[in-house]
């Protein structure tokens, strides 16, 4: 550690610790579920999948001491995130990690933990970040609504994550539906998993809209949330990859027969397909913008950067599950692109944060 960095006390560090640091969680085990959609053609994907749930646990650890510790000393500076429009939406990321840690469990955990073990595990952290995604997105809708000193100029995609961000529980709630189906706990998880879906398509058109006449009449934000873009790409493409399975989920907990399942099965798949083209088309507009901006303004590294992970990731995860389905080499190119693209990022963004918090640039605000 640099003597700059020795300088800043722990205190400080505790008091301007930034919510989005879990980002950083989401965007680590996010490469194990990509890794594990396409781990066929990735070397050492087992072991791959291992070292990135193993990352993003220590991570997870690592982050919750300081954000926990601000909650008890530091109410003062929590109150002043929730006011801003931007820090505000990052504090959804920490339940948010709850359940994408929970999804990189179930597809690397069988390599090392029994079955049961991985379910129950999967269960509360799917309750946990239950609850905190809903208590966040609440937070921030109700923190936001009426404000009146609120100017369109400091909207931004980044206030997709605490509304939509109960979109996610679905992916998780899906296999667990499946798995404690006939139960209480299937009933409530199928339940669940569609009151989420239903919140967060219709959260997504209200606030996406919001934002997007923001980015026509005004000028783009500043160069260190040029990754918010890309969040945009998230939404559809994990609404994509919850109506397709939910499909087994239905079948079981409402009884559908085979024709009727069948039928639906094959609606999700076209509707699967057109959402994914839409976070495909918004991938392609986001890598331009990110472009355009970089040549207008140098882009300067925030937590932030974290956004070009885990949209990219949830992006690959989709572009898998329609290759596996349909089997078309569309498919597997543009998922093994956009794997290299997201490993790529990963190393970057990864190294650029070690830089930054071993120098204490990252805590200055």
């Amino acid at each position: 550690m640099s003597s700059e960095s020795s300088k800043i006390s722990n205190k400080h560090i505790v008091r301007t610790f930034s919510p989005g640091w879990y980002a950083s969680v989401m965007g680590t085990a996010v490469m194990v579920i990509a890794i594990f959609v396409f781990k066929e053609f990735v070397p050492f994907a087992d072991q791959l999948q291992l070292f990135f749930l193993g990352l993003s646990a220590l991570l997870f650890v690592a982050i919750s001491v300081p954000w926990f510790l601000r909650w008890g000393c530091c109410l003062d500076a929590i109150r002043e995130d929730f006011k801003h429009p931007v820090s505000a939406a990052f504090f959804s990321t920490m339940p948010i990690s709850l359940i994408v840690w929970g999804i990189a469990l179930e597809k690397a955990g069988p390599l090392f933990l029994p079955h049961t073990t991985i379910h129950e595990i999967m269960r509360i952290l799917w309750l946990l970040g239950g609850i905190g995604i809903g208590a966040f997105a609440i937070t921030f809708l109700a923190t936001y609504f009426g404000k009146k000193d609120l100017e369109w100029q400091t909207a931004n995609l980044g206030w997709l994550i605490p509304p939509v961000s109960v979109l996610i529980l679905p992916v998780l709630g899906n296999s667990l539906a499946v798995i404690y189906a006939g139960t209480a706990w299937g009933s409530l998880l199928l339940f669940s998993n569609l009151i989420a879906l239903g919140t967060g398509v219709v959260l997504y058109i209200f606030v996406a809209s919001t934002v997007f006449s923001r980015y026509l009449f005004h000028k783009l934000p500043p160069s260190h949330l040029a990754p918010t873009m890309w969040i945009g790409i998230t939404p559809t493409a994990i609404i994509a990859i919850i109506i397709i399975k939910m499909i087994p989920s239905l079948k079981i907990g409402l009884a559908l027969s085979d024709p009727v399942a069948s039928v639906l099965s094959t609606l999700t798949r076209v509707a699967g397909v057109s959402l994914w083209g839409f976070a495909f088309f918004w991938l392609l507009l986001a890598i331009v913008i990110t472009a355009l901006h970089h040549r207008w303004e140098k882009l300067t590294f925030a937590m932030s950067w974290w956004a070009f992970a885990f949209p990219l990731g949830a992006f690959v995860v989709s572009t898998g599950l329609l290759n596996s389905i349909f089997h078309e080499p569309f498919f597997l190119i543009v998922g093994l692109t956009c794997l290299t693209g997201l490993i790529t990022v990963w190393i970057l963004v990864a190294i650029l944060t070690v830089k930054r918090t071993a120098s204490g640039e990252i805590f200055k605000r």
